[in-house]
């Protein structure tokens, strides 16, 4: 078989026509690509940044990264300020650039979340940072690519380039590796009995969710078609789980083609509440946390209106609540590091949600119709979508 064959073969190999889609394959991966971040070339490069943190004497974080990568930082957030007790702000990259901080000096350290590490614009806001004196680092998974060059110091996770568009294994792994990062901040800096608590629940993470994921596979697929006839989905979340909310929204929205949107709890009863019908599904994460009750009281209540419920929450929980779907999650979770696991199941349900054909195509989405090509090519002429480099 010749060269040209073998690049056709691989190239049909990457717009697969049918069941597994490549993004059901991330999602099998997840378990094993965050064991992987416990391993010595990534660990060697979280302990880099520590050292850096400490001959830097940081006193101030910034988090930006677009999309997923953006959504990571909401949960990062949360993990960060407890353990470390660092003042940390997350922002949509390009915004941080047209609205800069302008306290932002050599005690501050810049994580830039770009999956691919060559977002348009990324390298320019990095230089911004840099020229501002603060410390830059890179959250990646491609080690050569151009945020990777231009950043003092680079965490790159596993698994490479991915062929679909949906982050999935890379949100995980980014979420992931960040929240390792904290433990390991905050064993040095900060409150060292707390941060070695939460080490040890991430260290029990991939093995939990290898076997939740194979167990909760045919649950998802009953799952997708009871909600399938959902005229829209809302997702609602609190705290870190915010994170969770918008990535599912997207999630659903992409794979299912309608309306999906994410609520923090209380932003959500305080007005959207109210345009609530039988015809949508709220879907309700409550982890365990200090607003659980509240969130569950919510559930139950868009039960009371007649609206589809689906609740994520620990397995115990499932007798108090008077709900229409119920998942199930381990019961041991910390709140601050729940994010990581509590989307995984969410994504297991939208990708059977894709499988029905209403949306675009599960790992391409809508980059084979020519319109979204024009639009896209309009919009954001450098992007691996557009340029298929």
């Amino acid at each position: 078989m010749n060269e040209a064959m073998i690049k056709t073969l691989k190239e049909r190999e990457k717009h697969r026509t049918q069941q597994p889609y490549w993004v059901w394959e991330s999602i099998q991966e997840i378990p094993s690509m965050l064991s992987q971040c416990l391993d010595k070339p990534v660990i060697d490069q979280i302990d880099n940044v520590v050292k850096e943190f400490k001959i830097r004497n940081i006193n101030k974080i910034l988090l930006l990264g677009r999309g997923s990568s953006f959504f990571t930082t909401i949960s990062e957030q949360y993990l960060l300020e407890k353990i470390v007790g660092i003042p940390t702000r997350c922002f949509v990259t390009n915004v941080f650039e047209s609205y800069p901080n302008v306290n932002i000096n050599a005690n501050t350290a810049v994580f830039f979340h770009s999956h691919s590490g060559k977002s348009e614009g990324d390298v320019q806001i990095v230089n911004f940072a840099n020229q501002l004196g603060a410390y830059t680092i890179g959250i990646t998974d491609i080690p050569t690519s151009s945020l990777a060059d231009v950043v003092d110091n680079v965490i790159i996770g596993p698994g490479g380039s991915k062929v679909e568009l949906p982050a999935t294994r890379t949100y995980a792994t980014a979420m992931f590796r960040m929240m390792f990062f904290a433990t390991a901040l905050g064993k040095e800096i900060g409150n060292h009995e707390i941060a070695v608590d939460f080490e040890e629940s991430l260290h029990k993470i991939p093995g939990e969710l290898e076997t939740f994921i194979l167990n909760f596979e045919p649950q998802a697929e009953i799952i997708a078609k009871e909600i399938q006839g959902a005229s829209a989905f809302i997702i609602v979340g609190f705290g870190p789980n915010l994170s969770t909310a918008d990535e599912a929204a997207m999630a659903f929205s992409q794979a299912y083609a309608v309306p999906a949107q994410a609520f923090e709890m209380e932003n959500f009863i305080h007005g959207p509440m109210q345009a609530i019908n039988k015809q949508q599904c709220v879907v309700a994460i409550a982890p365990n946390g200090p607003l659980q009750d509240r969130v569950l009281r919510l559930a139950q209540a868009c039960k009371i209106i007649g609206t589809k419920t689906l609740v994520l929450a620990p397995y115990e929980i499932e007798k108090q609540l008077d709900i229409d779907i119920f998942i199930g999650m381990p019961s041991k979770i910390p709140d601050l590091i729940s994010p990581v696991f509590y989307m995984v199941p969410l994504w297991q349900i939208g990708y059977q949600l894709g499988l029905f054909g209403k949306g675009g195509h599960p790992d391409r989405l809508s980059m084979d119709k020519e319109e979204f090509k024009k639009a896209f090519s309009f919009l954001m002429k450098k992007d691996k979508w557009v340029t298929q480099k």
